[in-house]
């Protein structure tokens, strides 16, 4: 009974992968809403049966991703004290900005817009319990795999029913017909670029996985080689090829152009840290790897408006980008708030005291993820989220390193190309200030601590926490 109820949960965390993208990729207030309360309610049934001693994190778990779980913690605590009122002239040595702007009387918050801050307090305390419950729920190479096929789902359905809608004329998002991105794959997603980066983090998904099922051993002669095409061709390996192969010509059908830059930089610069990892020379790896650059793509790619990627690509002219003008003027927000920030989720607020009247349009995100968690966070605390970025890449690195079981390679390579993706779209855009792209950034990530400390097959795991350690 007590292993169906945490089977239950688990099942419960992976339709919440599945549905937080569908309404608007929850990036409304009720859809981000409803995010954190599903992914409370699973933190604290989780909590309730820890606290009874009828389910364990095993301490290898725990030591893997102790020290980003605690950076993400911290980061929560922080946003917490923007939120509390503090006496006048702690503001004014913190925050002399925030101190000048405040027109109230008596203690002052470090935010300047306390509503949206303790919303994002809310969703920033709901993706730390997701990256938690991964790591707890995820406790076996079968789950983790599920986990990785749940993901190639979701992102094969957002690419089909987005492509379906381009090539079909029929221009529907969520129920509703679109009002933006008309003519280019969205999704259920309202901007092309979130879509292509939620498919970017699934492709990495669906590769990594693919990579585990590859077989390492050369044919010794033609018939064997001919009988290993067959068995592929009746395998699941094919469906999973056919997979990505939609998410690929989703992405391109996106016209993103940083996002699909981002996912082929992100493929190639992954694909050679495997092969150091490795420590060896692999054709089959870069056999398959380069497939997805030039069968997908070129070949593919050509057949869905390939071309005029490339074309809105070559026509980018820096000094007709609004995302870049915005960009530079958000330099001088950040000079105003470099320790503390304005607040969490302000910047949509205080953005237009430093928009010029030349700078036409209503922005309620920085096109870029570095500047935004600075001007809303500080600088300290954007250096913190980095850090467990650049962690869990590490752990992920490891694990090429260090393990042999092919499902934890495969889910090393995932986790290392979704950071490099984030490190690289990022700087150009706002994926993660859209709800489902973060809680599926963060899932991924704790995926490095999952297969750092997962056990070989037929190798007994290690005694497990419980409450009454």
């Amino acid at each position: 009974m007590l292993n169906r109820l945490e089977s239950g949960l688990f099942a419960v965390y992976l339709a919440i992968l599945v549905w937080v993208p569908l309404p608007f990729a929850s990036n409304r207030p009720w859809g981000a809403g409803l995010m954190v309360l599903l992914l409370s309610v699973v933190m604290f049934l989780w909590l309730l049966l820890f606290a009874a001693g009828r389910v364990q994190l095993s301490r290898e778990a725990w030591r893997q991703m102790r020290l980003p779980f605690t950076l993400l913690a911290l980061v929560q605590l922080w946003l917490l004290l923007q939120c509390i009122p503090l006496p006048r002239v702690v503001i004014e040595a913190l925050s002399p900005q925030a101190y000048a702007w405040h027109i109230q009387q008596g203690w002052l918050t470090l935010s300047l817009d306390v509503a949206a801050t303790r919303f994002y307090l809310l969703q920033g305390c709901a993706l730390t319990a997701g990256f938690f419950l991964t790591t707890a729920l995820v406790n076996s190479q079968s789950r983790l795999r599920l986990l990785l096929q749940i993901l190639v789902f979701s992102g094969t359905f957002q690419a089909a029913y987005g492509a379906f809608m381009v090539l079909s004329g029929v221009e529907y998002g969520f129920f509703v017909e679109k009002y933006a991105g008309q003519g280019v794959a969205t999704g259920t997603f309202v901007n092309r670029n979130h879509l292509a980066g939620y498919l970017v983090m699934c492709l990495s998904a669906g590769i990594g996985l693919l990579l585990s099922q590859l077989s390492v051993h050369r044919p010794a002669n033609w018939k064997h080689r001919l009988e290993g095409w067959l068995r592929m061709l009746m395998s699941p390996k094919i469906r999973l090829r056919i997979y990505l192969a939609v998410m690929v010509i989703a992405l391109v059908l996106t016209r993103s152009r940083m996002g699909n830059i981002a996912f082929f930089a992100a493929l190639s610069i992954t694909g050679l840290l495997y092969m150091r990892a490795s420590g060896r020379f692999s054709p089959r790896i870069m056999a398959f790897l380069g497939s997805l650059i030039l069968v997908d793509t070129l070949i593919l790619g050509r057949w869905f408006g390939f071309d005029k990627l490339v074309q809105r690509i070559e026509q980018t002219r820096p000094e007709t980008e609004g995302r870049l003008w915005s960009n530079a003027y958000t330099w001088d927000y950040l000079e105003r708030f470099p320790l503390t920030g304005s607040g969490g989720g302000s910047f949509y607020g205080i953005f237009p005291n430093f928009q010029p009247s030349d700078l036409r349009g209503f922005y309620d995100h920085a096109h870029n993820d570095y500047l935004e968690f600075a001007v809303e966070l500080g600088i300290p605390a954007t250096i913190v989220l980095m850090l467990v970025v650049l962690l869990t890449a590490r752990q992920a690195f490891q694990v090429l390193v260090k393990r042999r079981a092919p499902v934890l390679k495969g889910t090393a390579f995932a986790v290392l190309m979704t950071a490099v993706w984030g490190g690289i779209h990022s700087t150009a855009d706002f994926n993660l200030q859209i709800p489902a792209n973060a809680l599926t950034f963060v899932t991924i990530l704790a995926l490095a601590a999952v297969a750092g400390s997962l056990q070989s097959a037929g190798v007994k795991p290690s005694h497990g926490l419980s409450a009454k350690d």
